[in-house]
């Protein structure tokens, strides 16, 4: 049985998804196996996997699995937990790639009897060419339930989980799956560990196909206020709050920005010393034309 198996949910990645894979092979640590999950792609998906990949799969290497309709992101990857045999769960985007360490430096923190998830805070944002677009130099926070309760994780392909701890995806989480596990399963008392290995490289897609700038993204963060406002423990509460009213913000709803904003702060008045909250409030809080955007795209569904 594999130490480690990785899961790559995919749909419609012909253009990325070889890259994904190969980054998997390459790793340091060759104890695994790879599951890929189609989610019941239109495109020339499955026939770059078994072009690339017939050897491996013959082996069972590679378990491929499709869905016989398209589903979601988190149904799909609950998919591939299921069918996993090994002891870890590394997930990966399709368009997603590691660095050759990545399994073996999150199997050091992982195999910890007192950890139940790590994440290896993403670093190098890479673009649809694979140039670097941006490197990421945000400091780790003492306080881990700080960065969990703001949600400023939740990068799949940062996360690695002891299978027989895993709580599974919100399967009807379609949008913001990856932070509400994080959260639940912190309630849960399951213990995080964020890590510094600089491994993993995410892949921006220019907008408007980003799923974070989808309507479906701020309706789904609207959800996550309304299962976990009394949940998140006061003295987080601030923190969740401000996020919500950040993704307001984000898409034009000054109106609910601000709302969540003025709550967050009644909760501690203190947050708004924090350089962190005032620059993003001092970014997006007064966005106008972010607004009036949004009212012309509503007024147009409408019509």
């Amino acid at each position: 049985m594999p130490k480690v198996s990785v899961i790559i949910p995919a749909y419609n990645a012909e253009k990325f998804i070889k890259n994904a894979i190969d980054s998997v092979l390459k790793q340091t640590f060759q104890d695994f196996e790879i599951i890929i999950v189609n989610d019941c792609s239109t495109d020339n998906t499955e026939r770059v996997i078994f072009e690339n990949y017939k050897k491996e799969i013959e082996e069972g290497k590679i378990r491929y699995f499709r869905n016989e309709k398209n589903c979601c992101r988190t149904f799909t990857a609950n998919k591939g937990a299921e069918e996993a045999k090994g002891e870890y769960l590394f997930f990966l985007d399709a368009d997603d790639i590691w660095k050759e360490n990545h399994i073996e430096s999150l199997l050091e923190e992982i195999e910890k009897p007192d950890v139940d998830i790590v994440y290896s805070l993403p670093r190098i944002f890479i673009d649809e060419n694979g140039n670097i677009k941006r490197i990421s130099k945000k400091k780790i926070e003492k306080d881990i339930d700080k960065i969990i309760f703001s949600s400023r994780i939740g990068f799949p392909s940062a996360t690695a989980f002891k299978k027989k701890n895993f709580i599974f995806y919100d399967s009807e989480c379609k949008y913001r799956g990856d932070i509400e596990l994080l959260i639940r399963a912190r309630l849960n008392g399951q213990k995080i560990k964020i890590v510094d290995t600089n491994t993993v490289m995410i892949r921006e897609h220019n907008a408007p196909h980003r799923m974070s700038k989808t309507e479906n993204f701020y309706k789904y963060t609207l959800r996550l206020h309304k299962i976990y406002m009394n949940k998140v423990p006061k003295k987080y509460r601030k923190y969740f709050l401000f996020h919500i009213g950040e993704i307001a913000f984000r898409f034009g709803d000054l109106s609910t920005g601000w709302k969540m904003v003025l709550k967050a702060i009644k909760e501690n008045p203190a947050i708004l010393f924090d350089k962190y909250f005032l620059f993003s409030l001092l970014k997006r809080g007064f966005r106008i034309d972010r607004y009036i955007k949004r009212k012309m795209a509503l007024a147009q569904t409408s019509n």
